[in-house]
């Protein structure tokens, strides 16, 4: 399936992106050039992955008959230089209710880990492809596991 977005920029380093019905608006702090209105590209990036498992998360607990109304899932990011941090960590902490059942917890972990945007980043090599006036003039590659280690 091919997905289109389209993006513009309305004013200063905001950005505009549109795909069918949805419109999402990205923004730099203000120290950063910005105005501060809306998540800059990173938060965007981080929610992203936050979103996922924990819509996946709900669906499992849907599915099961679950109550997840009271689980709260952070996601924390231990990547000191997002440019060029070679193994960046990031840490999903779930709080889940004392009454949740026990026997539900590893499945269930099993369910949401199993992303499309969690695996997009640890399981496959996303190539992006820049063409400009429909010329290629970049590709760029995610390292490939031995390339990361030297080998």
């Amino acid at each position: 399936m091919k997905e289109t977005m389209s993006l513009s920029f309305p004013c200063g380093l905001v950005t505009k992106t549109e795909m069918g019905d949805f419109t999402l608006i990205t923004d730099y702090p203000e120290d950063r050039g910005g105005t501060n209105i809306a998540f800059n590209p990173w938060r965007l990036f981080l929610a992203s992955i936050l979103t996922c498992q924990g819509v996946n998360l709900a669906k499992y607990c849907r599915e099961h008959n679950l109550d997840y109304s009271k689980i709260t899932i952070k996601l924390e990011s231990l990547v000191e230089d997002n440019k060029s941090d070679p193994f960046p960590e990031y840490h999903l902490m779930v709080e889940i209710p004392e009454d949740f059942p026990k026997d539900q917890i590893k499945p269930m972990t099993t369910y949401f880990n199993d992303c499309p945007v969690v695996n997009h980043l640890t399981k496959l090599n996303p190539i992006i492809k820049t063409y400009m006036n429909n010329e290629l003039i970049s590709v760029k590659e995610r390292l490939k596991e031995d390339d990361r280690h030297g080998s």
